[in-house]
C-alpha cells in the first residue's frame, strides 16, 4: 500500500485558477453511496476538478468500476478527474499527499475522520464537509467516554451534513455547535436505478438461463455464516419450488472458491457467472464473482435477500432491489441502514428474518403468490423514489459555503 505513504501516487497538480474538490469515501459501501452524489456535482459543475480517494482496495476498485469505467464505456462526461489512495493517518503521509492533491475543500462521505488529517486540513485552511452523517448509538458512547476530545475533533469540520434528526441529536450531544450541522436526508435514497430496458432484463435472463417456471432469489453481500444458512434454505425451498434458483453475491467476491467449495460438499451445485457455459450447465446456484454486478442482478429477481443481516455486520442497502420494485428479506441486524430499513418494513416493502425457520417461511410465502410479490415489490418502491432530494440539498449547501 505504497501509496497510501505518499509513495508512488498518480497525483498531478491542479490547474492554475480551477477549483478542486477532494472527495473521500472509506470502502465499498461508502463509494457506492457516493456514486449520485459525484455523478450529479459534476453534472452541475462541469469545470470543478474533482479527485476521488479510498482507503481499501475494494473500495478503490468499485470506484474504478463505476465512476471511471462503467462511465467512459457508456460515453458519458468523465466524473473524475483522479483517483487515488487515502493516506494513513500520519503525519508525514497526511502532509505529503495534502500537497500533491492541493485541495481547496474536502468532501468526506458518512466517516472515516482522522485526527492528524484533520488537524493538517485545519491548519492549511481547507474547509472539511461531512455529508450523509450518521453516528450510531454505539459510537456516541465511545466518543462521550473522550467528550472534549470528540468536541474539539469534530468542531474541526466546517459542517456535519446529517441523514437523520436523531443523527444530528447525537452530534449534538458531542458539543458540536448546532449551525454546523444540517440534515439533509440520506444520499443512498438518490441512488440511480440501473439503466435496463426490457431487452436488457431479457438479455441477463439469458444469462442465467432463467426461462418460463423458474423463481430467482438473489441474495446480495452476504458475508461469511450466512452462507451456510443460505445452503439450507435453498435445498428447502427447491423441494417445494422444483424451479428454484438463487443467485449469490458475497461481499468479497473472492471468496467465492471457498464458498463454492461448501456447496459441493453438500451436494448443491454451485458454477461461478464468470465461466458459466449456460448451453451445458443447469446450476442450482450461480456465484456471483464479479465487482460492480450486483445492483442490476435485482433486475431479475423475484425476490431479494440483504447480506450481512443474519450475521453481526450491520446489513447492506436494501434500496438497491427496492429501486426494481422487489420484495425484500433482511435479517435482524440492520443497523448500518436503520431508517431506511425500518421504512421499508412499515411500508410493507420489507420483511425481517430473524432466523433460518423464518427465512424459509416468508421465503415460500413470496415465491407462492404473485399477488404477495407485486404489493411488496410496488411498496419497497414507493419508499427508494419518495425520499429522494439529499444530494441536491448537499450540493446546495456547498455552494452557500462557496466550496463549489
Amino acid at each position: 500500500m505504497l501509496p497510501r505513504f505518499g509513495i508512488k501516487t498518480c497525483f498531478v497538480p491542479k490547474q492554475p485558477g480551477k477549483k478542486r474538490i477532494w472527495i473521500h469515501a472509506l470502502s465499498v459501501g461508502e463509494v457506492i453511496s457516493a456514486v449520485p452524489f459525484v455523478r450529479t456535482l459534476k453534472g452541475q459543475h462541469k469545470d470543478l476538478d474533482i479527485v476521488f480517494t479510498a482507503s481499501t482496495k475494494t473500495g478503490y476498485d468499485m470506484a474504478e468500476q463505476l465512476l471511471l469505467k462503467e462511465v467512459l464505456l457508456k460515453g458519458k462526461i468523465r466524473l473524475l478527474d483522479q483517483l487515488g489512495y487515502f493516506p494513513f493517518d500520519l503525519g508525514c503521509c497526511v502532509k505529503k499527499i495534502s500537497r500533491q492533491i492541493e485541495p481547496d475543500a474536502v468532501v468526506l462521505i458518512e466517516t472515516d475522520l482522522w485526527p492528524n488529517f484533520l488537524y493538517e486540513m485545519k491548519k492549511s485552511k481547507v474547509p472539511v464537509v461531512l455529508i450523509n452523517a450518521r453516528l450510531s448509538k454505539r459510537s456516541l458512547k465511545g466518543y462521550l467516554f473522550f467528550k472534549n476530545f470528540s468536541s474539539m475533533f469534530f468542531s474541526s469540520l466546517t459542517m456535519i451534513m446529517a441523514q437523520t434528526p436523531l443523527d444530528k441529536k447525537r452530534f449534538q450531544r458531542l458539543g458540536i455547535d448546532t449551525g454546523k450541522i444540517m440534515v439533509v436526508g440520506n444520499i443512498k435514497f438518490d441512488q440511480p436505478r440501473e439503466d435496463l430496458d426490457k431487452g436488457g432484463i431479457e438479455d441477463m435472463k439469458d444469462q442465467f438461463g432463467v426461462q418460463e417456471g423458474i423463481q430467482v432469489f438473489v441474495a446480495g453481500s452476504t458475508h461469511e455464516g450466512e452462507e451456510k444458512i443460505l445452503c439450507r434454505v435453498y435445498k428447502k425451498v427447491k423441494k417445494r419450488f422444483p424451479g428454484f434458483l438463487m443467485i449469490l453475491a458475497p461481499r468479497d467476491p473472492k471468496r467465492c472458491p471457498s464458498i463454492q467449495s461448501y456447496f459441493l460438499s453438500k451436494d448443491v451445485h454451485a458454477a461461478f457467472w464468470s465461466t458459466m457455459d449456460i448451453s451445458n450447465a443447469n446450476p442450482d446456484i450461480v456465484l456471483v464473482d464479479k465487482m460492480g454486478e450486483l445492483s442490476r442482478l435485482y433486475a431479475i429477481c423475484d425476490v431479494a435477500f440483504i447480506g450481512g443481516s443474519m450475521v453481526r455486520q450491520g446489513g447492506h442497502n436494501p434500496l438497491e432491489p427496492a429501486a426494481f420494485s422487489k420484495p425484500v428479506l433482511f435479517g435482524s441486524d440492520m443497523s448500518d441502514f436503520l431508517l431506511i430499513s425500518s421504512m421499508l418494513l412499515d411500508h410493507g416493502g420489507a420483511k425481517k428474518v430473524e432466523s433460518e425457520q423464518k427465512l424459509i417461511k416468508e421465503l415460500e410465502t413470496i415465491l407462492g403468490s404473485r399477488q404477495v410479490r407485486q404489493h411488496m415489490g410496488t411498496r419497497s418502491f414507493e419508499v427508494f423514489s419518495g425520499n429522494c432530494g439529499a444530494v441536491q440539498r448537499i450540493i446546495k449547501n456547498l455552494e452557500r459555503l462557496n466550496i463549489v
